[in-house]
């Protein structure tokens, strides 16, 4: 770990889950867009040191004491336990503001812990409507340096091997909930009657959702479709995953919930064509038949139905492909997401300052 000047520190992003999940990806997304506005540093597990500025917790304990307000930013329940301690066991001087994406209401320990933070942020509308007052509507941002349309030369440098010469994709992990079945069920329907179009499967399975994608690979041999429905498997490089959108027509999000659903943003910066369900933030942004197009959850009548439309239209699935570019690169750019928490976080420490 690297020597770090605490005395530039203005921002403590707490990472204490066990787990690599959706809250550390987004995390090391904004991240560095956040450098360039504060000093703000991640703390605790599965942070990547090469993408953002980590301190120890050593560093933490020792150095950020009692010379200044910081913010502690916490996104999950421990990150806000932790942060309560330090605050009113410790008289560490930290403002706590927690960001809670989560669509149900919370459990009254939950409930106890969110009393205490200073400002609470949700990504979006549906998440905010299961807290008990209003907070501060941020989005989650993609960043369109790293994701962005192909070009012939990306198609040619980027090794990327599609089954077919148009493309239908969904990312994330092998599972029921994820809606990877009806994604399944509904390429096989029709595949059957366009030959020019494959399908990928972007992610991995965990060993006890094993027996489920065996069963999905199963229904591709019965249907004889194996050569044009692929499952690549877990992506060792997550650079990758760009050049996977960038090689995609269509996008489809199949989700039966979601906590915001950023894939389905990531596909439109590609401009890629976007097929989601009725889950997470998507109703938010996606107009039906505009920009992408909304279907009910569990369907995968509702998915073909959607994709018949944009694999027989390439005027039509170019057009709504545009459109979801234009709003991207217009309004959920990570540039965007890094600005309004700067705001929460100016808005927070001049309160404080102005009372010392």
């Amino acid at each position: 770990m690297s020597k770090v000047d605490t005395k530039k520190i203005d921002v403590i992003a707490p990472s204490l889950g066990r787990r690599f999940s959706g809250i550390n990806a987004s995390m090391m997304a904004v991240i560095p867009e956040q450098t360039k506005l504060t000093g703000i540093v991640g703390l605790g597990l599965n942070l990547d040191s090469n993408k953002v500025p980590v301190i120890s917790f050593k560093q933490f304990l020792f150095g950020c004491w009692r010379d200044k307000w910081r913010i502690w930013h916490a996104r999950r329940n421990i990150d806000m336990l932790t942060g309560i301690i330090l605050k009113y066991v410790f008289r560490y001087k930290i403002v706590l503001v927690f960001t809670s994406v989560a669509q149900r209401y919370h459990k009254s320990l939950t409930k106890f812990y969110i009393n205490q933070m200073s400002e609470i942020i949700c990504p979006s509308n549906i998440s905010a409507s299961y807290l008990e007052y209003k907070p501060n509507i941020v989005p989650h941002g993609v960043n369109t340096s790293i994701f962005y349309p192909s070009t012939s030369e990306d198609k040619q440098s980027e090794n990327i091997v599609v089954p077919c010469e148009n493309t239908i994709g969904i990312f994330g992990r092998i599972r029921k909930s994820k809606g990877t079945e009806e994604f399944i069920d509904a390429v096989i329907k029709v595949l059957q009657h366009h030959d020019n179009w494959g399908a990928v499967v972007i992610g991995e399975s965990t060993p006890k959702d094993l027996e489920f994608k065996k069963m999905l690979e199963d229904k591709v041999l019965k249907a004889g479709l194996e050569s044009r429905i692929v499952f690549t498997g877990f992506l060792k490089d997550s650079a990758e995953i760009p050049k996977w959108y960038r090689a995609i027509d269509i996008v489809v999000c199949a989700s039966h919930n979601e906590g915001f659903g950023l894939p389905a943003l990531e596909a439109m910066a590609s401009k890629c064509s976007v097929i989601a369900t009725k889950a997470g933030a998507w109703p938010e942004f996606i107009t039906d038949g505009e920009n992408g197009y909304l279907v009910d959850t569990k369907s995968s009548e509702q998915i073909a139905e959607k994709l018949e439309i944009l694999m027989s239209n390439d005027s039509l699935r170019n057009q709504i492909a545009q459109n979801g570019y234009n709003l991207v690169t217009s309004k959920y750019k990570i540039e965007n997401e890094a600005e309004g928490i700067q705001e929460i976080y100016d808005k927070l420490l001049a309160e404080k300052n102005k009372g010392c």
